[in-house]
């Protein structure tokens, strides 16, 4: 995918992915440690008052965590967030 970038004349510009990003689409998508701790936890079935005792945070801050997965896949849920991690290999079901 080819984004836009303003030219400074003015005109739209192109730019290429870069090669790390054609050869492995993971590189596309970079998630902090903690998501990928909740990620993996929530394909255990983990919920998130459970993950937070887990990771010993706030449930909010896990669903904050799950909110930040969810932009970066392009998805509208923690489902669908669990089942593109685990089509990417990120993550292993139970």
């Amino acid at each position: 995918m080819h984004q836009p970038q303003s030219a400074s004349s003015g005109q739209s510009t192109y730019l290429q992915p870069d090669a790390q990003t054609k050869e492995n689409p993971l590189n596309a998508i970079k998630l902090t440690p903690k998501e990928k701790e909740v990620l993996a936890w929530g394909a255990q079935g983990k919920t998130s008052w459970e993950i937070a005792l887990i990771l010993k945070c706030t449930e909010s801050g896990v669903n904050f965590h799950f909110s930040n997965i969810r932009l970066k896949f392009g998805v509208s849920s923690r489902s669908a967030a669990l089942i593109k991690a685990t089509a990417l290999g990120l993550v292993t079901p139970f």
